[in-house]
């Protein structure tokens, strides 16, 4: 909830009461003030002092929405209760009740109130978008999307950004990749300066393949924005991918300059590190990385494929046990399987390489994997077998 949003919803709150407290309009107009100047603790502090015992459920509001701005998010729900207990049919106090307890995680509490909203016409769009919000933290995407769309349908211009933004958010956690970057080219198009949708539509675009425009997008925002760790990893993950690994380490050197403990610039460093051939400083990084963060299956695995690199095939082994047993891999299969290789233990290779599921996308690797097995096993009709599928899934 904005500051524009929620003070819009508090007028047409004060519109609903046909002006019943003229007496109290110099006081609020004060509040308002100091609401729109940030100083939500002195507001607060006035509204105690001047209203006393004589607090109406507009000042109730009032209080709310400062304890709102303030993430006091417990008094605010508790003022802005004491205010629905004044005022059960106001779908304005329904309104702020339900954006306060979906911040305090309280989803079933928020969706009730959203849904006795719908009814009002001015809030019916809030309502819906509210409802798929709720949806969305519970993971039911679909039927979140079906409220992100109704709410569209009775949107005003000013409110359809957030609703597309987060709809785009939706389709990108069911994988719908071409449909979040439409929806959030839509988006661009209605507020073409709107940095968290450009950082949304970096995101779809490296998920898409799409590193260069990807990088542009980071570059640009981070030229404004120098400190944003979130943006300096994704940027140094996109030039890595890209194959620009030293550029990709500059800026996680950056990063690292900020935040020395950051787990996923380290990883990135050492992975830069490890694609650039230098191993040892690599382990380092990783190492630093699993200082704090304990069984970090991305982490061993970087780490054992590292320890493999430099030829410690025992330990590597281990890593790439534990984590197969916290998560089951093809990846880490196929890793285990090459590093049983090294050791000459072919027959456990070949066991490694039967577990891998997903051999339609894997199958270059795996067959090939197979052949060498079998050539050395001496079995060549079964690796001359094998080296064909591997030609085949080329």
């Amino acid at each position: 909830m904005s500051k524009i949003e929620a003070y819009n919803i508090l007028l047409k709150f004060k519109k609903s009461k046909n002006n019943r407290y003229k007496r109290l309009d110099i006081a609020l107009m004060w509040i308002s003030l100091l609401f729109w100047a940030g100083r939500y603790n002195q507001a607060l502090e006035f509204a105690d002092k001047y209203f006393n015992k004589r607090l109406c459920e507009e000042l109730y509001c009032w209080k709310g929405i400062m304890y709102y701005f303030l993430k006091d998010y417990s008094k605010a729900c508790e003022a802005l209760e004491r205010a629905e207990a004044s005022d059960a049919k106001s779908a304005e106090i329904k309104y702020f009740l339900a954006e306060t307890y979906i911040m305090r995680s309280e989803f079933e509490k928020a969706e009730l109130k959203y849904r006795a909203i719908i009814i009002d016409k001015d809030l019916k769009s809030l309502g819906l978008f509210g409802l798929g919000c709720c949806l969305m933290k519970k993971e039911r995407f679909d039927e979140a999307l079906g409220f992100f769309n109704r709410a569209l349908e009775c949107a005003r211009q000013d409110n359809k950004i957030q609703i597309l933004n987060k709809k785009g958010l939706c389709l990108l956690a069911q994988e719908k990749l071409e449909d979040a970057y439409e929806c959030f080219l839509e988006c661009l198009k209605i507020s073409p300066d709107d940095d968290s949708i450009k950082l949304n539509m970096a995101l779809v675009l490296s998920k898409l393949g799409n590193y260069e425009k990807a990088v542009k997008i980071y570059k640009n925002y981070l030229s404004r924005n120098p400190h944003d760790l979130i943006a300096i990893n994704n940027l140094s993950l996109c030039l890595a991918a890209l194959g620009n690994y030293n550029e990709a380490m500059e800026y996680c050197i950056k990063g690292l300059a900020i935040d020395p403990i950051n787990i996923d610039l380290l990883g990135n460093k050492g992975y830069c590190h490890y694609k650039l051939q230098d191993y040892k400083n690599a382990l380092d990084c990783l190492n630093e990385a699993e200082k704090y963060s304990k069984n970090d299956i991305i982490l061993l695995n970087n780490k054992a494929l590292c320890l493999m690199a430099l030829e410690n095939y025992d330990e590597a082994l281990r890593l790439f046990d534990k984590v197969l047993h916290e998560q089951c891999s093809d990846d880490v299969l196929i890793n285990k399987a090459h590093c049983l290789i090294k050791k000459e233990q072919f027959r456990e290779a070949l066991k490694c390489l039967d577990k891998v599921k997903n051999k339609a996308e894997k199958g270059f690797d795996v067959y090939t994997l197979q052949g060498i097995c079998f050539e050395k096993l001496g079995d060549n009709e079964k690796a001359i077998e094998y080296y064909n599928k591997s030609l085949n899934n080329a």
